[in-house]
């Protein structure tokens, strides 16, 4: 029988893969709702299950589509901007000893000028240099 020529009735014989087996052969139709099988009883395992379409009668699936994304808060600096409101009086020469939770601005040797935009805790700060931004440890006692 195929899904086109009437619809489905109980008793009818129906080819699908059983859910039970997994072998693929005829099964009974057992239960119909709204013109829909929705149980089938296997001939081979006489195991009754919930009736799924065999999968080259299966219809395609439409791709869900994700929904937008809020832009993620991250806190973009342009560098330009914060240079130019730093002074020379204000640099400070980078050391892990140091504490720079009141410092504006340090002179690290590998990254160069850096701004302290956050203190994250007593030993860590936020820094933007001009090619990364990077947390750095400072106030670090060597024991």
């Amino acid at each position: 029988m195929e899904d086109s020529q009437k619809p489905a009735a109980v008793g009818d014989e129906i080819f699908t893969t059983c859910g039970k087996c997994k072998s693929e052969m005829y099964h009974v139709i057992t239960t119909v709702k709204d013109d829909v099988i929705k149980k089938v009883m296997c001939k081979g395992c006489n195991g009754t299950h919930v009736y799924k379409k065999p999968k080259a009668v299966k219809e395609k699936k439409e791709k869900k589509v994700a929904k937008p994304r809020a832009p993620r808060r991250s806190r973009k600096y342009d560098w330009t901007i914060l240079s130019a409101e730093v002074d020379q009086a204000d640099l400070v020469e980078y050391k892990l000893s140091d504490d720079f939770s009141e410092t504006k601005a340090i002179s690290h040797k590998s990254f160069g000028l850096g701004i302290i935009t956050k203190v994250i805790s007593d030993t860590q700060i936020e820094v933007v240099f001009e090619e990364a931004k990077k947390i750095l440890v400072h106030n670090y006692m060597a024991q």
